[in-house]
């Protein structure tokens, strides 16, 4: 006997591979509740914003490059400063810093006790002398004590000059008109400065620095030309000591003296010197260099001179620094100011749309996404164009416009609408300024691309939508760029491989956002049209078990779906999720399809043997066990929010009235709760849609003769109900969009359910049905119940 079939068993799968299944459907909700409770922890998203820009707003500025031409290069076109730039010029602070060390002049020490010296040691020599002689020629003094101070006289000549000049002080027993002549030689020469082996240097310069080591004083002189070598000094007291009356004897006792006494007063003091030129050089200012924007730095044509390529160069350089502290507080109080509105605009917006659970956390990611696209665009661009020599490819505003500015609004856009990525445009395009150190062209064209990529975008239906949104984005991403050349003061060369470059940047973001649309649906589960277009394929699981196990409720289903789409799309609501979360939002009948009145066939009915609270359990599960079933097989939330809120909070009315046709006051009063569906009432126009399309079709399957008339007293009668029950006090459905509901719900079931004329010749009223072997007739089948909800 073959096994019984599980009618919770998906066709065709076995009992061991059920707990796979199980096992899958808990890790999928548990990283599901996880992931949910982490999107709602906004401070996270906060820190990981700033951490991911600090980088962005610290590092090398992007944007604004020229060519870096060589020295002997011709430029090929006009090289114009994109924008306006400060630099430090080092050549020619180096230049300027050593001309005003230059003019600081040579510091010499001079040496105010040469003469006092000079002449205490002459002094002190000849005293000496005359002592030990008068000592060595004392009467009575022995002989043993005149000999010791004749040699004691000796050995002093001998250490102070030579033994000519001993011999001779000696023989003329150091008269003091000797030692006046020669004190006298001394002081004409003192009376001079006197220089070293550098007197020829010094004799050239203009001015120098005199140091008074004494004193420490210091103070300038001009033309040192009367300065004397040590030669000339020497021979100026040979010259004074003749005109004073000495002989030659003397003379030449006293020349070899001289070189001990007369020595250098003025000698050069390199490290005062060298000292003092560095602290004048650093009191200069490094050069600035102001560069307007608009101004031509190389003409075309013209061959690049050493100093426009050092000017290149250094525009350059101080494009790519890095930015200083004060300006990265700045940036970063700016990022923080943006993030905090942002944070009020999402919150203001929650409370509106309660369903947005993960718009901060969306918004942080694509904003940061988005910058990081761009910095890394800027970078490749810029890095290019300093590479190539040839026009109009090293022209860096060639590539600006390819930058793909417009992805981050698309993808707010696709993912959650149009009035979002207005917002987001808000406070993206300012950041976008901060890459470029706000270049205002620039700024108005990441504006205008941001609008053109929001409202691109009409309806995803199709992949080909992105590319068609790329198209027009490229459009007008070169019509912008026609517009801000036009405005700009300066005529912009390559006009048309400009607009050229802003239409491939549309083309660009289309197939950026193609590749990332993926990810970020389901990094945060985000139900997009090409997700709602996957989901309507019938040949999905959850739908083919629904058709095969639960027929009656898949065909309902499909009708639900075409109700309900037409009455979204006369309120303006989203029509597209209508019609496929219709085909889920009875997936839980299928776990006990017998139970429910239109997968019955003709035979017994299963709530005969139940008691209508029991009956009402049964009908009410399906709620929680769509929701678990569908939530297993990976669902968005929103699809699965459709089912609970479908049926709200109502009434299962004919097992009430059943129950209080039975009811037993003294044993058990019947209570309308125990009744009711378990909820949530509608959030949303759609799920109040659904509620009112569900109940329609339900009820339209009832009616024996279906006429407009009756179907349009039917649909009053239910919308009222529903009304006054309060189902759709949490939802923001106007009775002006129930009016245009009505209208569509009563076109869509006229189509459904009209009139056909008889086919000729056929009576199918009186056609006999054959019983099948093992079955009992129609005739013999019980009736249905009708008006059981559906």
């Amino acid at each position: 006997m073959p096994p019984t079939s599980d009618p919770a068993r998906p066709a065709g799968q076995t009992a061991a591979t059920l707990p796979h299944r199980t096992r899958l459907a808990s890790l999928r909700r548990r990283t599901a509740d996880a992931m949910e409770r982490l999107f709602e922890i906004h401070w996270i998203w906060s820190l990981l914003f700033l951490a991911t820009l600090a980088p962005l707003l610290a590092g090398p500025r992007l944007g604004g490059q020229v060519p870096a031409l060589q020295a002997g290069t011709v430029s090929a076109e006009d090289i114009v400063a994109p924008v306006s730039q400060e630099f430090v010029d080092a050549a020619s602070t180096r230049e300027v810093r050593q001309a005003a060390r230059d003019a600081v002049p040579p510091v010499y020490d001079i040496d105010p006790r040469f003469l006092d010296e000079a002449v205490t040691t002459v002094h002190r020599w000849f005293d000496e002398g005359r002592r030990m002689l008068s000592q060595a020629e004392r009467p009575g003094a022995p002989e043993r004590s005149r000999a010791d101070s004749a040699r004691a006289l000796r050995e002093t000549a001998d250490a102070l000059a030579s033994r000519r000049i001993a011999d001779y002080l000696v023989a003329v027993r150091f008269e003091e008109a000797a030692e006046q002549r020669l004190a006298k030689a001394l002081r004409q020469v003192a009376d001079h400065r006197i220089a070293g082996s550098g007197r020829t240097i010094l004799v050239r310069l203009q001015r120098v620095t005199l140091h008074d080591k004494q004193s420490g004083r210091l103070w300038q002189e001009e033309g040192l030309h009367e300065t004397l070598s040590l030669e000339e000094a020497r021979n100026l007291a040979l010259g004074t000591l003749r005109e004073a009356g000495a002989g030659e004897r003397e003379i030449a006792a006293l020349v070899p003296f001289l070189p001990d006494l007369i020595v250098p007063n003025l000698t050069h003091d390199a490290v005062l010197t060298e000292a003092r030129r560095d602290e004048v050089a650093a009191r200069i200012e490094p050069l600035v260099v102001r560069i307007p924007r608009g101004k031509i730095l190389v003409r075309g044509g013209e061959t690049v001179t050493e100093e426009q390529a050092r000017t290149l160069a250094a525009f350059n350089a101080a494009r790519a620094a890095g930015a200083s502290f004060t300006a990265v507080f700045g940036y970063l109080l700016l990022v923080v100011l943006l993030l905090f509105f942002m944070a009020r605009y999402v919150f203001s917006y929650q409370k509106s749309f309660r369903s947005e659970k993960r718009l901060f956390a969306l918004m942080v990611v694509v904003m940061a996404l988005g910058l990081w696209l761009d910095r890394g665009f800027l970078w490749l661009f810029d890095t290019l164009s300093s590479s190539l020599r040839v026009a109009p490819f090293s022209d860096p505003l060639f590539y600006r416009y390819i930058v793909p500015v417009a992805a981050g609004s698309m993808l707010v856009t696709l993912l959650v609408n149009a009035r979002v990525a207005m917002a987001f445009a808000l406070f993206y395009v300012p950041l976008c300024g901060v890459l470029t150190e706000w270049d205002l062209p620039f700024v108005l064209f990441c504006l205008l691309s941001n609008l053109a990529g929001i409202y691109g975008l009409t309806a995803y239906r199709r992949r080909t939508a992105l590319i068609r949104a790329g198209l027009v984005l490229g459009s007008v991403n070169a019509l912008a760029v026609l517009t801000l050349q036009g405005i700009a003061m300066h005529p912009a060369p390559h006009l048309l491989m400009r607009m050229a470059g802003g239409m491939c940047g549309g083309v660009l973001v289309a197939v950026l956002v193609s590749f990332l649309l993926p990810v970020m649906e389901w990094l945060f589960n985000v139900l997009t049209d090409i997700r709602l277009l996957e989901l309507s394929n019938l040949n999905n699981p959850l739908l083919r078990r629904l058709a095969v196990e639960a027929p009656g409720s898949y065909n309902h289903s499909v009708i639900v779906g075409t109700l309900a789409e037409a009455a979204a799309e006369s309120i303006g609501a989203n029509s597209l999720f209508c019609r496929v979360a219709a085909y889920y939002h009875d997936v839980g009948k299928m776990l006990k399809p017998s139970y429910f009145v239109e997968n019955q066939r003709e035979g017994a009915n299963r709530h005969d043997k139940l008691s209508p609270h029991m009956s009402a359990l049964v009908i009410a599960s399906h709620v929680k066990e769509g929701y678990d079933l569908a939530r297993s097989y990976g669902l968005p939330q929103q699809v699965l929010d459709i089912i609970p809120q479908h049926h709200g909070t109502r009434k299962i009315n004919y097992f009430y009235q059943k129950a209080k046709k039975t009811e037993d006051p003294d044993l058990e009063e019947v209570r309308e709760s125990d009744f009711r569906y378990p909820g949530p009432r509608p959030q949303t126009r759609e799920a109040a849609i659904f509620m009112l399309s569900d109940s329609i079709e339900a009820a339209a399957r009832t009616l024996e003769d279906p006429s407009p008339a009756r179907f349009k007293g039917l649909i009053k009668k239910i919308a009222s109900d529903v009304v006054l029950d309060g189902q759709f006090d949490e939802c923001d459905l106007t009775f002006s969009d129930l009016e245009k509901s009505s209208a569509a719900f009563l076109r869509t079931l006229t189509s459904i359910y009209h009139h056909r004329v008889d086919y000729p010749g056929f009576e199918f009223e009186k056609i006999q049905e054959r019983p099948f072997r093992g079955s009992r007739t129609h005739e013999e089948q019980p009736p249905r119940v009708k008006g059981w909800p559906g």
